[in-house]
């Protein structure tokens, strides 16, 4: 008996210093760091995102890499802080509101914007590439208005950008593409009426030295 019960403390205690040993694991956000430069108080454009559809992959707490042409990997010690379609509504919503706020061309007309994200692609490959696809419907709306006073505008955006080596080198260069989506953003609804297809076709160069991204 006090052998059975030797054996089980022993097994105990090598249960815990393998646990001691494991590898910690570490937390990852899109959201960017506040902008301090901007006063609460300028802050009153009504900005509703919402991300209609995510790639199924991405539904999962753990960030997931490209290791090979037909090959991703999950990394278990690696994950998001919050559900991948949060962190991206949340940081582009963000960005969206730093930007309105400090602009006068949509404002008193519209009083509301309400942003429809379909992600179709978001992947990376550490030290080499971020990737962020997907297409965009914004409505912009008038103070207790319903359908009149309304501008629909409909855009498609991908971003192609180099990062640097190491986890947090992957999610920085998926905060860029981010803040580079709410710059095409604000570019096609700060546009006149008549020049939102050729913003929509406008081409920049990616922020980090990629290959650059494009609205359709």
């Amino acid at each position: 008996m006090k052998d059975h019960y030797l054996r089980m403390a022993l097994a105990c205690l090598v249960s815990v210093g393998v646990g001691c040993t494991s590898a910690p694991v570490r937390y990852y956000t899109l959201t960017p760091p506040p902008d301090k430069s901007l006063p609460a108080s300028k802050i009153s454009f009504a900005i509703d995102v919402r991300v209609v559809h995510a790639p199924p992959q991405l539904n999962r707490s753990e960030l997931m890499v490209r290791t090979g042409p037909t090959e991703l990997t999950l990394l278990e010690n690696e994950r998001w802080a919050s559900p991948v379609k949060d962190e991206i509504k949340n940081a582009l919503r963000l960005e969206l509101q730093r930007r309105l706020s400090r602009m006068t061309e949509l404002r008193p007309a519209f009083t509301k914007l309400t942003l429809d994200v379909d992600v179709q692609h978001l992947e990376a490959e550490l030290g080499q590439y971020a990737l962020l696809e997907a297409s965009w419907s914004a409505t912009l709306s008038a103070a207790g208005q319903q359908s009149n006073g309304e501008r629909v505008t409909a855009c498609s955006f991908q971003s192609d950008e180099k990062i640097r080596a190491g986890y947090a080198g992957m999610v920085e260069g998926y905060q860029r593409e981010i803040a580079a989506l709410a710059d095409a953003i604000v570019a096609v609804l700060t546009s006149p009426a008549s020049g939102i297809d050729a913003a929509c076709q406008k081409t920049i160069e990616g922020s980090a030295g990629g290959s650059g991204s494009k609205n359709h």
